[in-house]
């Protein structure tokens, strides 16, 4: 039994000096494999200023084309989450089917006439509207670096747009209350999708960039609307794809690490 034991106590000591021997050779192996990543937490809010584009499909192609859009966000930086308020304006000129729409007050000559006989020297129509909802998304840090990243943001919230008529003459039926009767007032609830990148740096400008799609489901606010001669009440899907640009002010406390991987 004595032997026996001398042999095992021989045995530990001895693979206790190879792996003293082995153990640099270990170490500069584990160190060869070291990656050293610098990781950055933001937290804080973002004051936002955006303006972009929007192209319309579905119902509302029928009644307008390309248009801008400007609008204000603020949101809530919480490391890669990000949510908050957003309120968008809709504005521009491309509104189709002006003559079919104003067809009972084209005279045989093609011109609408005022209250003091006179033709109309100038209208115009525009798109006018707007968006005011709530956005939660996710910037994505593993395919960026901490002043630049992917962003993935969803939104949602009402949505109304309408016909703006602006005329320089006095004419009845242009004004309130039968404009009503061909502003094509819409008003619904709407989704919205947004991917882009997010470039918040040590110096300004601190900006984003994002492509969007829009789905909104609406209905006529003023059920009768004159060019139609006829009551409205469907529900209508509105589309939409766009590309926009923000302008950020961030107010964010930062905590810088660095972590080591093997």
């Amino acid at each position: 039994m004595r032997i026996i034991s001398i042999l095992i106590w021989i045995s530990l000591i001895f693979s206790n000096i190879q792996i003293m021997a082995k153990s640099p050779i270990l170490s500069a192996s584990i160190k060869d494999r070291m990656v050293k990543i610098e990781t950055s937490k933001k937290r804080g809010s973002l004051i936002q200023m955006k303006f972009g584009n929007k192209i319309p499909f579905g119902n509302w192609s029928n009644y307008y084309g390309p248009f801008l859009e400007s609008g204000i966000q603020y949101s809530w930086l919480k490391e890669s989450i990000i949510y908050g308020l957003s309120s968008t304006y809709f504005f521009g000129n491309n509104v189709k089917n002006l003559d079919e729409i104003l067809e009972h007050l084209i005279t045989r000559n093609g011109e609408i006439m005022s209250n003091d006989g006179s033709s109309l020297s100038s209208l115009q129509s525009e798109i006018r509207g707007g968006q005011i909802g709530v956005h939660l998304g996710s910037l994505i840090p593993k395919w960026g670096n901490k002043n630049n990243q992917p962003l993935i943001l969803f939104e949602a919230g009402m949505i109304q747009h309408k016909r703006k008529f602006i005329s320089s003459g006095g004419v009845p039926q242009l004004e309130i209350p039968y404009i009503y009767g061909l502003d094509n007032l819409h008003r619904g609830f709407y989704l919205q999708e947004n991917i882009g990148w997010i470039h918040i740096g040590e110096n300004a400008p601190h900006f984003k960039i994002e492509l969007q799609t829009i789905q909104s489901r609406t209905r006529l606010v003023r059920e009768y609307q004159f060019n139609l001669d006829d009551y409205d009440y469907n529900n209508k899907w509105d589309f939409g794809i766009g590309f926009r640009v923000t302008w950020i002010l961030p107010m964010l406390r930062e905590k810088s690490e660095t972590i080591f991987y093997y």
